[in-house]
């Protein structure tokens, strides 16, 4: 696929490339400028951004990643790959540590300017001089810290890059089909949100083991400093530690059952979406709905452990601090103002290192789980290989061996106690009843062979060995060749037809005008209005069923191979098409292939070279001669089958798309904001945070922190007293003022965290109501699903915990900026007035450029994320196809465009964070020098609190930073709410468009019969606005038990009459009347429950047979039992040992499409409705469960109102009327005999053929 069929990222030619060996460059965030000149001119997009270098991208990443020893666990070969780079960010951060321990002297030496006796005032010299080493010192580490905070991020790039790749590699060999944990809602949620934390490990591993050794430094300076006074400030530090290690330790024990609980949530989410518009035909949004909101009641409960346990922490902490300092009061002499200062300054110096501790602990406890977690993925077991031959063999004559191969679907997990610590739900489906195979045969190069069996019967499992996909228990297969396959299920991506077939191979002319022909597809892309450049949805719902099948046989015919793997490609599909394809592909196209087909069905079987009758997973018979084959009761099946796909050519009329007028833009681009964040989301999330109640807690909680400050002041920087009563001063002063500003951090971050955690739960729940009830065709049909996946796992997560704790840390940070402000103005002379006001000028015009350049750059990083979901998750879904026959390096390579993107839009994300980081910090440390050298020559009325302004306008620079760092990231916070409110508010929901009603219309509904059940007058459908119609002027009465059958060519709208009856498309013009009723007078859901479907392809989801079989909980379980033991439900292979509490895996991987094909009838029958719509209910059924089926639709459907649409025409042979369509309108209409009496009739030509096969 080339990229104008993904999002198109790069545009190489307009944008600059980052370039990590400009040392200086990045030191200054030289880069960064050409943004910010663009940024103020323009909201900035993404043909404006820096793109990653060769260095940095995936691909090289991945390259030194490969190269160690894969034996090793995975933070083993990270550390190896990187080693370097990790220890060059360790020297970095060690330095800087360093040179922050040495803040103490700092202050000791500052104090001198201030507090001296009359007589002994400092020399101005020797004050410039001081303040001269003081601003180099501090300019160092403000440039220092963001330069070593960005490589840190270059590190954390380069690990996603290489996880990335070996994600996707790993899932290109991992037999997703026989896994319960690994869907592709859980993969996508390791992709989002375990790569980005797994790649901080070492961030964080830096942080925590390098903490010994800066509290050894650090108490060597307090040691220096304070002497014998040193020892219970260093006790209070060690059990600061202690707590911060333990709290670290419990965070990552709940941190782990909060992903599994993620997980589950996921998997979930990905199944509802997946499938869409089965839930809504069956009325089954509520059901979800409540399905998912108790998996997020369950990871919630889990969040909130975690948010108690941030909520306590600070009060730990604090409490330990006022105790510490009690004692430092009782039990230290002497005490005065200087050494308390000395002593604050120290430990304040521990502080920084040990305050966040817990906080490194807890985030290092995450990105561990994380690397556990990739790394349990990556040990797990992959396909097997497929065998072939040696070069010195490849002449034998056999193209497939399988000798004596015993294989079966024994899950393939093995999960370790590192990833899951608590039972998961859905972990039930026990591998001692699992299916196997037992199989014997070797296939000659050249031949067609069919494997033929009923549902269940291991025809599937047979092609899954060959490939590789099952558990290999004895035996082996060889494969002498290449191999292309055609799956059952049809896999299509979001792209143009042409791109579906050609997929990642290269464009031949010739051979894609014959596959087009073989494959009956040249009169379908005629008749589309942008021929084979028509762009079809994610999972081809714009396409006719059979159009699907067709595209995806034709995508493995065009990848040429030497043996082609079939399974069962052509149900489901019309008489002439089949036909078609049968003489034209497969015996003549490919009729020097070998040819393996797996089908339910002999017909045109009859040049097969050999058939093998599987039964129970064993070959139970073969033969060459197909008359023999057919002589075990369904003759004259396979003769109707046969005379009908022989002659049928006459009856074929052009097919057509569904909507013709899908142009290059159905699938839409995803929503992009620009400019300034809107103001309805932050009305919105104002409100969500408790309206004016948020803004009211944040005031009382400054008034608190500020009076008891100022308090705090005043008592503790008192002149000319005692060191006796300064101690008792302190003693008694020192808790009364702290204790309620403990309180009040508590309380705020109480308040806005619980609150966050009600918001995200009230938003997740809007959005995925929004989600189930969203237009089939005007959202889904235009909207991928990865990018959905992308906003409820990441964007959740930000508002789950980032936002509400990011909004707290401001409201603290900027309350903590404000203090030291307002004493300024308290305490400080006049004449350092105008120096605060033009600092603070310069700053926040500074800041307003930063923020306006990072809300973009935010919005383009959050959107560049989509694409690889999207493509990951279209893999995933065709991974039989992918792995089989795509080249890995063309997979590669285009995700790599995808996540480099990505990478790179990172980069920019990270460097402008740090631009500003730098240069802040470096404005706000010389403002510092001025202020330091105004306020020696200026002194205030108190000296001790001039110097107590001061001391903590020292850590202004810090406090500038945190609130301004703080602010950007509520910034970026804010657009994952403001990409998931779009979702929970504007996404179209199912709506009407119909004609009024006038009095006249009513007068004569009432005279119509008592009888009819269903009626339409004059009904044109389409899928969505300024579409061509695919249903035209369709007008028929149904009567009460009346039994419709409904033929037509593939495409030719029969589908699409269900879709029109149950409201998924819309209506344009004429009246509908359902039992005496016009269909405003219901809603969409009372319409649709009017209705018993049994569509092609059938909901089932993760649970048991029982959940599936009744999820509303309707019925007795004794009623249950008895109806799906009298339809033998019971007797297929996956339920006979556990009968209706058998375990259904995720989208009901581990059921064959005949036993979800009954399972659905069953469902159907039971919810006993009085009108049932079918919808080729026996495509993918065997000849044995057709006659099955048959009988019970004669027992539990002869009394209700039917509309059955097929290809078989021998299924709907007694239907009281039937209905051919072709191109969307009714061509006939009539009773069979009517139609039979009729010689130019189509039907009636259908049947004389049949008859003619059948005397032949």
């Amino acid at each position: 696929m080339n990229l104008r069929d993904q999002v198109q990222l790069l545009d190489v030619d307009q944008q600059i490339e980052f370039n990590q060996k400009n040392c200086c460059n990045i030191f200054f965030f030289g880069w960064i400028y050409r943004l910010l000149a663009i940024g103020r001119k323009k909201p900035l997009t993404q043909s404006d951004m820096t793109i990653i270098d060769q260095d940095c991208n995936m691909g090289t990443s991945y390259e030194k990643f490969s190269s160690v020893d894969k034996q090793q666990c995975l933070w083993h070969q990270l550390l190896y790959s990187f080693k370097g780079l990790i220890l060059f960010c360790t020297i970095l951060y060690l330095l800087i540590a360093l040179l922050s321990s040495c803040q103490p002297f700092i202050t000791k030496h500052s104090i001198q300017f201030f507090s001296y006796n009359l007589d002994q005032k400092p020399s101005a010299a020797s004050m410039l001089l001081f303040v001269t080493i003081q601003l180099i010192y501090k300019l160092f580490l403000s440039l220092l810290k963001p330069y070593q905070s960005f490589y840190i991020c270059l590190l954390s790039i380069k690990l996603q890059g290489a996880l990335s790749q070996e994600i996707l590699l790993k899932t290109l060999k991992f037999p997703i089909q026989r896994s319960q944990h690994y869907s592709t809602g859980e993969l996508i949620n390791m992709m989002q949100v375990d790569i980005h934390q797994a790649s901080n490990y070492f961030y964080y591993a830096i942080i925590l083991f390098t903490v010994p050794l800066q509290l050894f430094i650090a108490f060597i300076v307090v040691f220096i400093t304070l002497k014998d006074q040193a020892l219970i400030p260093a006790i209070g530090s060690v059990l600061q530690a202690v707590i911060g290690i333990l709290f670290g330790i419990f965070y990552g024990i709940l941190q782990k059952r909060y992903m599994v609980a993620k997980d589950n949530r996921m998997k979930a989410v990905d199944e509802a979406l997946s499938y869409a518009k089965q839930i809504k035909l069956n009325t089954l949004e509520e059901f979800f709905e409540q399905r998912i909101r108790i998996y997020r009641e369950k990871e919630l409960q889990q969040l909130k452990n975690e948010v108690l346990m941030m909520i306590f922490l600070p009060l730990i902490q604090s409490l330990v601090a006022i105790l510490t300092w009690e004692l430092v009061f009782f039990l230290t002499n002497p005490i005065d103002f200087d050494i308390i200062n000395i002593m604050m300054s120290n430990y304040s110096n521990i502080s920084n290192i040990l305050s966040n501790l817990p906080y490194q602990y807890k985030s290092f406890q995450v990105s561990r789980n994380s690397m556990a977690r990739l790394n349990n993925y990556f040990e797990q077991k992959e396909c097997n290989v497929i065998e072939g031959l040696s070069e010195s063999d490849s002449d034998s004559n056999f193209a497939i061996k399988i000798n004596k191969g015993v294989y079966s679907w024994k899950s393939n997990d093995q999960m370790n106690q590192d990833v899951i610590e608590i039972k998961e739900e859905n972990e039930k489906i026990n591998d001692n009843n699992v299916f196997n195979i037992d199989i014997d045969v070797e296939i000659k190069k050249g031949q067609f062979v069919a494997f033929v069996g009923n549902s269940a019967s291991g025809k599937s499992t047979i092609l899954r060995s060959i490939l590789g996909e099952t558990d290999k228990q004895s035996g082996n297969i060889i494969v002498n060749g290449t191999v292309s396959v055609a799956t059952q299920e049809p896999w299509i991506i979001s792209g143009s037809i042409k791109k579906n077939i050609t997929f990642m191979n290269s464009f031949d002319a010739l051979r894609y005008k014959q596959v087009l022909k073989i494959c009956g597809l040249e009169r379908d892309i005629a008749s589309f209005k942008n021929g084979d450049d028509t762009i079809l949805g994610e999972k081809g719902d714009n396409l006719s069923g059979g159009q699907q099948k067709r595209i995806n046989l034709a995508r493995a015919i065009y990848n040429n191979a030497d043996i082609y793997l079939l399974d069962d490609p052509t149900s489901a599909l019309d008489i002439k098409v089949k036909y078609q394809i049968h003489q034209q592909c497969f015996y003549g196209y490919l009729k020097n292939k070998t040819r393996i087909l797996f089908t339910n069905s002999v017909s045109n079987l009859q040049d097969c070279d050999m058939v093998y009758f599987i039964e129970n997973g064993r070959i139970v018979k073969q033969s060459k001669i197909p008359q023999n084959i057919s002589s075990n009761g369904n003759h004259q099946t396979q003769q109707n089958e046969m005379g009908e796909n022989q002659n049928g050519q006459k009856l074929v009329k052009p097919e057509f798309i569904d909507n013709q007028e899908a142009s290059q833009s159905l699938i839409q681009k995803e929503d992009q904001e620009q400019g300034n964040i809107s103001l309805t989301v932050y009305k919105q999330v104002f409100v969500y945070i408790g309206k004016y109640f948020a803004p009211l807690c944040t005031l009382v909680y400054f008034a608190i922190v500020l009076g008891f400050q100022l308090y705090g002041n005043d008592k503790l920087a008192q002149q000319n007293v005692s060191n006796e009563e300064y101690k008792k001063i302190a003693q008694i002063y020192y808790p009364i003022t702290q204790l309620p500003v403990s309180l009040a951090v508590v309380l705020i971050n109480a308040y806005y965290l619980l609150m966050g955690l009600s918001t995200s739960r009230k938003i997740h729940g809007s959005i995925i109501n929004r989600l189930l009830n969203a237009s089939y065709t005007k959202f889904y049909n235009t909207i991928l699903i990865g990018r959905l996946m992308n906003r409820l796992s990441k964007d959740i997560y930000n508002i789950d915990l980032e936002f509400p704790n990011e909004v707290q840390n401001f409201s603290i940070q900027i309350i903590n900026l404000l203090i030291p402000l307002v004493e300024s103005f308290i305490y400080l002379n006049v004449a350092a007035l105008p120096l605060l006001l033009i600092f603070f000028s310069g700053l926040i015009y500074l800041t307003i450029i930063y923020y306006r350049c990072l809300r973009e750059i935010t919005r383009i990083e959050a959107v560049s994320k989509s694409p690889i979901f999207s493509f990951f998750q279209q893999i995933v879904r065709g991974i039989t196809y992918a792995r089989t026959c795509l080249p890995i390096e063309k997979i590669v390579v285009q995700q790599q465009i995808n996540v480099d993107a990505d990478l790179g839009n990172q980069i920019n994300l990270d460097g402008i964070q740090y631009w500003y980081q730098s240069l802040a910090g470096s404005s706000t440390n010389i403002f510092q020098a001025f202020l330091f050298i105004i306020c020696f020559f200026f002194p205030g009325k108190n000296s001790d609190k001039t110097f107590l302004v001061l001391n903590k306008m020292q850590e202004l620079s810090l406090l500038v930073l945190n609130a301004s760092i703080s602010y950007g990231n509520i910034q970026m916070y804010l657009i994952s709410f403001e990409r998931c409110l779009h979702l929970a508010n504007n996404v179209e929901l199912d709506e009407r468009f119909l004609p009024r009603i006038s009095e006249q219309d009513e007068g004569l509904e009432q005279k119509e019969s008592e009888n009819t059940v269903l009626k339409l007058e004059n009904c044109t459908f389409q899928y969505r606005p300024f579409s061509k119609s695919v249903l035209q002027q369709l007008s028929f009465k149904l009567k009460h038990k009346e039994k419709i059958g409904v033929v037509g060519k593939t495409g030719s709208g029969k589908s699409s009459i269900i879709l029109a009856l149950t409201a998924i498309l819309e209506q344009i013009e004429g009246s509908i009347e359902i039992e005496k009723k016009k269909i405003d007078q219901y809603s969409i859901k009372e319409q649709r429950q009017k209705f018993g479907i049994i569509p092609q392809d059938p909901l089932i989801f993760m649970g048991n047979l029982k959940q599936n079989l009744d999820p509303l909980n309707k019925f007795e379980e004794s009623h249950i039992q008895e109806i799906v033991q009298q339809c033998g439900l019971l007797e297929m292979q996956s339920f006979k040992q556990q009968g209706l509490y058998s375990e259904i895996a995720l989208q009901g991987s581990n059921l064959s499409l005949g036993e979800k094909q009954l399972l659905n009838i069953v469902r159907c029958i039971l919810e006993n409705k009085n009108i049932v719509l079918v919808d080729e209910a026996t495509s993918n059924i065997d000849s044995e469960t057709e006659e099955h089926v048959k009988q019970l639709f004669q027992k539990y459907f002869q009394n209700v109102t039917m509309i059955s649409i097929a290809h078989k025409v021998a299924t709907i042979m007694n239907s009281d009327r039937i209905m051919v369509l072709n191109d969307g309108q009714i061509t006939e209409f009539d009773h069979p005999q009517k139609l039979l009496a009729d010689p130019n009739s189509e039907f009636k030509q259908i049947i004389d053929l049949i008859k003619h096969s059948d005397n032949m």
